[in-house]
């Protein structure tokens, strides 16, 4: 047999000792993002084998449906390839992902950051879903982020905390390196945890079964064909065209936040079976234009409820509910817009259904206005805000977005920046004002109004919702 080694002797205890997060075998040269083991690292590989362990086990049985093709595109740009560890710990691999900070998607995007790296996120379609559109963005912030700062560790700062904060903290402090802000408290808890936690994660992630996730279940590779379908489309008749359900289709296309591809004028890229291009596109080819659109949309007035909604549709309470993921059916307010599921009807009776059911409601096949606006308007000034996308801000005002852009000179319908301020030619409004009283507050008088805070505030140019007695307000009735 051969003899015990020389430690033994000198330190039995320590070479009979078994160490679970096998720190002596971490080998930095074999990861392509800089590893540095420390005591947070240690914690979160102690957390990610431990009670966090069934969490880190879902996470693998997910990442090797994603990680081929962002392999694909880190690789084309030039970045590591362990930053799928970065999406690993944003989401879990889940496209659903959706956190407290409205951050959605693989990668985690917050809407303003989504627009500037080029995904549309609005009323139709929220791009932060789509695992390749959203890995692209991703590929291009970080690479930007790495650029900017020098440093991966601070790259990854940035992405969780904002490039701004990273920047004010360097300067603050006058150093770069990470580890040394974290301990002069330049980061919020969650930035400081983040780095080792990724770093965690990359290390277990590359000998997953020397940590003991050894019975993973790994999902099969994302593969599908790509196709282009013209605009208001709906996703049942797209569904059955490719010869899957409506929830196979929409897992294929989690970007697609409606019932129907956006009414938009535009080609749209979609998500098939693998092997199935073809055949969709000749079963779509065969249904009439007539019965592709199966929805009309309906904004809800004072005094409707979802009984007398469907009622005039023709359409039962459960399928709208069931149409707009509505729960409670009296959980309905005056603005929101509904879809509602018709029975394949024609554009041009859908058209005539939908003014005639609610002249505030607009139907998805009216055709495109005249660019000049009509005699009786009212100019608005518009100040763009957190969160707001210039479709629901055309839809706040009852015109469309592409007479917003062209009012404007807008090219690009995804790229409003928040404090950008938009002249509005209000056509189909009238306008009263309201004194402020004693008392009152904005949640008091847009009850009152029938209308939103954030309406009043966007009416108004207000900043905050801070109001004095005798101010006035604009009022859109």
């Amino acid at each position: 047999a051969d003899a015990p080694p020389t430690r033994f002797y000198t330190d039995p205890v320590g070479v009979l000792s078994v160490d679970p997060l096998h720190l002596d075998e971490i080998d930095p040269s074999e990861f392509d993002i800089p590893i540095v083991v420390n005591d947070d690292v240690i914690r979160w590989m102690k957390y990610f084998t431990g009670r966090g362990r069934k969490y880190y086990a879902k996470w693998l049985g997910r990442s090797s449906h994603y990680r081929p093709m962002m392999y694909e595109k880190l690789e084309a740009a030039g970045l590591p390839r362990d930053l799928v560890y970065l999406s690993m710990i944003e989401s879990g691999y889940a496209t659903h992902a959706y956190s407290s900070a409205a951050a959605a998607g693989l990668w985690q995007f917050i809407t303003p950051t989504a627009r500037e790296w080029g995904l549309r996120v609005d009323y139709w379609v929220d791009e932060r879903r789509d695992p390749e559109m959203a890995t692209d963005a991703a590929v291009k912030f970080l690479g930007h982020l790495n650029k900017k700062f020098g440093h991966w560790y601070l790259a990854w700062a940035a992405y969780n905390g904002g490039p701004g904060r990273v920047s004010r903290a360097i300067s603050r402090h006058g150093t770069k390196d990470f580890y040394t802000l974290v301990a002069r408290n330049a980061f919020p808890a969650e930035t400081d945890n983040y780095v080792p936690k990724l770093v965690a994660a990359a290390i277990i992630g590359h000998h997953p079964e020397r940590y003991g996730f050894t019975d993973i279940a790994y999902q099969s590779r994302l593969e599908y064909d790509s196709v282009e379908v013209g605009p208001g489309v709906s996703i049942d008749v797209l569904a059955k065209c490719a010869g899957i359900s409506v929830e196979e289709f929409q897992r294929l296309n989690p970007h697609l936040r409606r019932f129907a591809i956006p009414p938009d004028g535009k080609k749209h890229t979609l998500r098939v079976p693998k092997g199935d291009g073809r055949s969709f596109l000749a079963s779509l080819d065969k249904v009439p234009p007539s019965k592709r659109l199966t929805y009309v949309t309906h904004r809800v007035v004072k005094g409707e409820s979802l009984g007398r909604i469907a009622s005039r549709y023709g359409v039962s309470v459960a399928a709208v509910q069931r149409t707009n993921n509505i729960n409670n059916p009296n959980r309905i307010y005056v603005g929101m817009e509904l879809v509602i599921p018709t029975n394949g009807a024609s554009p041009a009776a859908l058209a005539k259904a939908t003014s005639r059911s609610n002249p505030k409601s607009k139907s998805l096949t009216s055709s495109a206005g005249k660019s000049k606006p009509k005699a009786k308007t009212r100019k608005v000034t518009h100040v763009v805000r957190k969160g707001e996308a210039l479709s629901s801000i055309a839809t706040r005002y009852g015109v469309r977005t592409s007479d917003v852009m062209r009012w404007n000179g807008i090219k690009n319908a995804n790229r409003v920046y928040v404090g950008q301020k938009l002249t509005i030619y209000d056509k189909t409004a009238s306008w009263a004002t309201y004194t402020v009283r004693s008392g009152d507050n904005l949640g008091l008088i847009a009850k009152r109004n029938g209308c939103s805070v954030s309406d009043l505030r966007s009416w108004n140019n207000l900043t905050s919702s801070r109001i004095y007695p005798g101010q006035k307000l604009k009022i859109r009735r």
